[in-house]
C-alpha cells in the first residue's frame, strides 16, 4: 500500500521593510526589486536613473525618516561622490518634524561684511534653542566667498540663512539629517576634506616635500662605486679660537739656541807610497 504524502505549501506573509531593508534576505530582495523599478523610471534624478544601488540606498534613508522615496531622491545629491541633502530639504525636515513647538526662525543683523545670521526654535517646553552664529567673515575666512559661481557674492541673505538652517540641524538634530551635509556645504569645502588619508600616503607626501631640501656632500668611488662617507669640513686656524684676540695674546719667549757643535777633526797618517824597486823603507 503506497502512502500518499501531503503536499503543503508555506503561507506567504507580507514583508515590510520597516527601517533597514538588510534586516533579511527576504527584505533586501524586495528592495532589489523595488529599487530596479525606480532605476528604470525616466522622472528620477539622473544619479538613480540605471542605477540599482544608488536607489537601494535612498529606500534604505526613505525608511529610515518614514518618508517617500521619492522625496528622498529629489533631494539627495551625489556630490563628489558623497549623499548630500539640499538646503531646502533640511529645512523642511526640521519643521515637518514637530519636534519643536514653533518652525524654524533667523535672526539676521548687519549688512554688507558686518552681516550675521543664526537660527532657532522654540522646543515644546518654550525654550529656545539656537544654533551656531554664521557672519560674513566666517564665509570669507573658510573661503565660501571665493568660490567660481559662489552664490554669496550675488545672493547673501539667502546664503547666510541656507548655513545657520544646516549649521543647526548639524548640532541640535543630527539624528534627523544622519550627519550629512548640504550640498552648498560640500561644493565649498571639496573633496579633500572627506577622504581619509592612509597612514603610508600621509609618510609618502611627507618625503616628497621633505626630500632634497639639504644638499648632501655625497662622495662615490668611480671605480667601486661604493659610498663614502663625507669627509668633515676641515676648520680653519682662525675659527679654532674665535675669541680670542691677538692684540691680547702675550708673545711667548723663544728658548735661546744652542750655537751649533763643532765636529771633532779626524786625522790620518799620511799614505805611505810605495817606492818603484818594491823596498820599503823600516821608519
Amino acid at each position: 500500500m503506497n502512502e500518499s504524502k501531503e503536499m503543503t505549501t508555506p503561507v506567504g506573509r507580507d514583508i515590510t521593510l520597516g527601517t533597514n531593508i538588510f534586516s533579511g534576505f527576504q527584505e533586501f530582495q524586495v528592495a532589489q526589486r523595488m529599487a530596479q523599478a525606480l532605476s528604470s523610471s525616466t522622472i528620477v534624478p539622473k544619479d538613480y536613473q540605471n542605477n540599482i544601488g544608488n536607489c537601494i540606498i535612498a529606500l534604505e534613508m526613505a525608511n529610515r525618516l518614514n518618508t517617500s522615496p521619492m522625496m528622498v531622491m529629489q533631494n539627495l545629491y551625489v556630490v563628489n561622490g558623497r549623499p548630500a541633502w539640499s538646503s531646502q530639504y533640511i529645512v523642511a525636515m526640521i519643521n515637518a518634524s514637530r519636534k519643536y513647538k514653533t518652525e524654524l526662525q533667523y535672526d539676521l543683523t548687519g549688512e554688507g561684511m558686518n552681516m550675521s545670521c543664526y537660527a532657532f526654535a522654540e522646543d515644546q517646553n518654550g525654550h529656545i534653542v539656537k544654533g551656531p552664529v554664521i557672519t560674513m567673515a566666517m564665509a570669507k575666512a573658510e573661503g565660501w566667498l571665493d568660490k567660481n559661481g559662489s552664490k554669496w557674492k550675488t545672493m547673501p541673505e539667502v546664503m547666510i540663512r541656507y548655513r545657520a538652517a544646516s549649521f543647526f540641524g548639524r548640532l541640535n538634530c543630527p539624528d534627523m539629517i544622519m550627519g550629512i551635509y548640504s550640498t552648498d556645504e560640500v561644493v565649498e569645502i571639496g573633496p579633500d576634506a572627506y577622504r581619509e588619508v592612509d597612514p603610508a600616503e600621509k609618510v609618502q607626501k611627507e618625503i616628497k616635500k621633505e626630500a632634497n631640501r639639504k644638499p648632501v656632500d655625497i662622495q662615490v668611488d668611480e671605480e667601486t662605486g661604493e659610498v663614502m662617507n663625507p669627509a668633515p669640513p676641515a676648520e680653519s686656524p682662525e675659527e679654532e679660537n674665535p675669541a680670542e684676540d691677538p692684540e691680547d695674546t702675550e708673545p711667548v719667549p723663544h728658548a735661546p739656541q744652542e750655537p751649533p757643535k763643532e765636529k771633532p777633526r779626524q786625522t790620518t797618517t799620511p799614505r805611505q807610497t810605495k817606492p818603484a824597486g818594491g823596498y820599503t823603507p823600516g821608519f
